[in-house]
C-alpha cells in the first residue's frame, strides 16, 4: 500500500468534511494530456476502479490518489528536428540563423513532436488522519510530496498544514542511537546505514547487511560523518529506513503482521490492505516522533522567540524581578528616593 511516507501536521483549526474534499478534488480530476500537453496532473480514484470514489474511508483514515502523465520526447530527437529546420533556412537564405530564431525553432519542433511522443503515468497515493492530525505522502522525496500538496490546496484552499519536523535533528538523533547502542522504546537497528561528511568534500559511507555495533562506526560518527540513513524496525512488525530529513522510506511489513490472516478476496483486497497499513503505520508514526524528541511546536516557538525580542518584553520583567528583590535593606532607601526623583523629572 504504501512505500515510503512523508509526514505533514494539518493546522489544528482545519475541519474535516468529506463531502466537502470530494467535492473539490472532482473539480481538479485526471484528465489525459493533450496532444501538445508535455503534463497532466489530476486526482482518480485510490482504489483503480472507473467510477470509484476519489476519497476513500477506511476506518478512521482517507486515501487519496493522484495521477501524472507526461509526453516523454527526448532531447537528442528535438535537436535533430531543429537541425534539419535550420540546414532549410540556411539552404533557403543562405545565412545561418541565430541564436534567438533557433530558440524559437525549439519551440516550434517540440510543439510538433509532441502529439507523437509516448506518455508515462505515475501515481501518487496520499493518506489522511484527521483524527491523529497527519497528512501522508507516498513520495520519494520532499520535492514530489510538495507538487502534491500545492495541487491539493488548489483543489481545496481550506487545507493549510506544514511539513512535519521532530524537535531533535533527525541525524543527531540516529548518530546517538548508533554510538550508544540503544534506539527508542520498541525500535531496533538494522544492519543498513549510510554516513555522511558536512564538508565541502561530502565524503560518505555506506553499510548494507552489515553490523552496525563496530568501532569503525562509532569512529566515523567520532571523525564527524552524520547518519543521513538509518534501517530499523519497529516492534518486529515493520521494517524501514528513516533520513535526516524525516523521511520513511522502504516500509516493509513482516510476517507476524500477516499472521492468521486468510488472503483476501480480489473485491477486498484494497480494503483489507489498507486497513493493515494505516493501522500499522497510524502507530509507528507517533512512536517515531516521540523517539526524536516529540514534535516541534512551530507555533510555541514563533510565540517565544516574538516574546524574547518584543521591546519591554517577557525577558525583562524576570530580570527586574530580580533586582529589585535583590535590594538590600541599605539600598532600598536610596531606590525608593531615585525613584521618587524619576518620577518628579519633567523629562518623563
Amino acid at each position: 500500500m504504501f512505500k515510503n511516507l512523508i509526514v505533514y501536521r494539518l493546522a489544528a483549526d482545519w475541519q474535516p468534511n468529506v463531502e466537502k474534499l470530494e467535492d473539490a478534488l472532482e473539480n481538479e480530476r485526471f484528465v489525459p494530456c493533450g496532444a501538445t500537453e508535455a503534463l497532466s496532473a489530476g486526482w482518480v480514484p485510490p482504489r483503480g476502479e472507473p467510477g470509484a470514489r476519489l476519497l476513500e474511508e477506511i476506518g478512521d483514515h482517507w486515501l487519496l490518489s493522484l495521477r501524472m502523465e507526461k509526453r516523454v520526447l527526448p532531447g537528442s530527437v528535438v535537436r535533430e528536428k531543429v537541425e534539419e529546420m535550420v540546414e532549410r533556412v540556411e539552404l533557403e537564405t543562405g545565412r545561418r540563423p541565430g541564436k534567438k530564431q533557433q530558440r524559437d525553432m525549439k519551440e516550434q519542433a517540440t510543439l510538433e513532436l509532441l502529439p507523437r511522443a509516448f506518455t508515462l503515468q505515475s501515481h501518487l497515493r496520499v493518506w489522511i488522519s484527521p483524527k491523529q492530525g497527519f497528512l501522508m505522502v507516498d513520495a520519494g522525496s520532499i520535492g514530489k510530496a510538495d507538487e502534491l500538496i500545492t495541487l491539493l490546496v488548489k483543489a481545496d484552499s481550506s487545507i493549510n498544514l506544514h511539513l512535519l519536523q521532530s524537535a531533535e535533528s533527525p541525524a543527531a538523533c540516529m548518530a546517538a542511537w548508533l554510538m550508544d547502542g540503544v534506539p527508542p522504546k520498541d525500535f531496533v537497528i538494522d544492519r543498513d546505514c549510510e554516513l555522511k561528511a558536512a564538508d565541502e568534500m561530502k565524503a560518505a559511507v555506506r553499510y548494507a547487511r552489515h553490523n552496525l555495533d563496530t568501532d569503525e562506526v562509532k569512529a566515523h560518527l567520532t571523525s564527524g560523518k552524520m547518519p543521513t540513513r538509518l534501517a530499523m524496525t519497529w516492534k518486529e512488525r515493520v521494517s524501514f529506513t528513516l533520513t535526516d530529513t524525516m523521511q520513511i522510506k522502504g516500509i516493509k511489513f513482516l510476517d507476524v503482521v500477516f499472521d492468521g490472516r486468510d488472503k483476501p478476496a480480489k473485491d477486498e483486497a484494497f480494503d483489507v490492505d489498507a486497513a493493515l497499513a494505516t493501522g500499522e503505520l497510524a502507530q509507528l508514526i507517533p512512536d517515531m516522533i516521540e523517539g526524536l524528541g516529540g514534535e516541534l511546536d512551530f507555533i510555541g516557538q514563533s510565540a517565544k522567540i516574538a516574546a524574547e525580542h518584543a521591546p519591554g518584553g517577557a525577558t525583562a520583567k524576570p530580570a527586574a524581578t530580580e533586582a529589585k528583590a535583590a535590594k538590600t535593606p541599605e539600598s532600598a532607601s536610596s531606590a525608593k528616593d531615585e525613584d521618587l526623583a524619576t518620577e518628579a523629572a519633567p523629562w518623563d
